[in-house]
């Protein structure tokens, strides 16, 4: 296949490496979790706080931050590794490079597979084509814009031939973004403007935040300081606040992602 156009983040000049940003960017989290987490337990007992509570709050406010920048190193590599391909036949494709680069689960490994993401990087900015494991996109749902990128749910075909959907992702910033976006916006579908489908997230989210609240108030009233409830009951329902966690997040995530 000819290539006729390659969007790509740079990987040279002044921009952060992959490599860098992700090794430097873990290892910065962690570090700083070890600094909040220890600095500000020598802080309470050094002032004589009460205990449990600025426990829970320390660890609360550490694992928000943590999630946060994690998040936000997310979007970084994800901007970095994500290749639009156009071709010469007029046929869109997309690739996320790290999933080019298995080398299965740990630190090694983990370690082994980004160092392989940032030469196949510097290696496509160079000479740009078409790799095997693209995924090409047939049909456009919708484009949703967001602050700092596009979620984009389409149709793709896999390389083994198999059709199904995904969500890509185009950060704001990009080179000829606007290029980009009318080659997608040429293959959305048109039934979905004019029958758009429901969206059930709202609900989802609504339900979730409620059982998250409620949960949160039985692990409060249960806890042994408070004593107002069984105690028994305690650990069951933290448990089960995360659960209900998880699900806000994950309704949040679809409902910002349109899908």
């Amino acid at each position: 296949m000819n290539l006729k156009k390659a969007w790509i983040w740079p990987q040279s000049g002044k921009k952060i490496r992959y490599g860098l940003r992700t090794g430097g960017g873990i290892a910065g989290i962690v570090a700083l979790m070890v600094v909040l987490v220890c600095g500000g337990s020598f802080v309470g007992l050094y002032l004589d706080l009460h205990k449990e509570i600025f426990s829970l709050a320390l660890v609360c406010g550490a694992t928000a931050l943590a999630t946060a920048l994690a998040l936000h190193l997310g979007r970084q590599n994800l901007r970095a590794a994500t290749i639009f391909f156009l071709t010469e036949d007029d046929r869109l494709f997309v690739l996320d490079a790290r999933t080019l680069c298995d080398h299965g689960h740990g630190i090694l490994g983990y370690a082994a597979a980004t160092r392989e993401t940032q030469k196949f990087l510097r290696k496509m900015e160079k000479n740009p084509f078409v790799p095997a494991g693209a995924d090409e996109i047939l049909k456009v749902e919708n484009i949703k814009e967001n602050r700092t990128h596009y979620t984009i749910r389409c149709q793709v075909r896999h390389p083994n031939r198999q059709v199904s959907m995904r969500t890509c992702f185009l950060m704001q910033g990009t080179a000829d973004q606007e290029l980009l976006l009318q080659q997608l916006e040429r293959r959305e579908m048109w039934e979905n403007k004019l029958e758009p489908t429901d969206n059930r997230n709202p609900i989802g989210i609504l339900i979730s935040t409620l059982a998250l609240v409620v949960l949160v108030a039985l692990c409060v009233l249960s806890h042994p300081a408070q004593a107002i409830l069984p105690q028994p009951i305690y650990f069951p329902c933290l448990g089960a606040s995360v659960i209900a966690l998880f699900f806000v997040v994950y309704f949040i995530l679809r409902q910002r992602r349109g899908e």
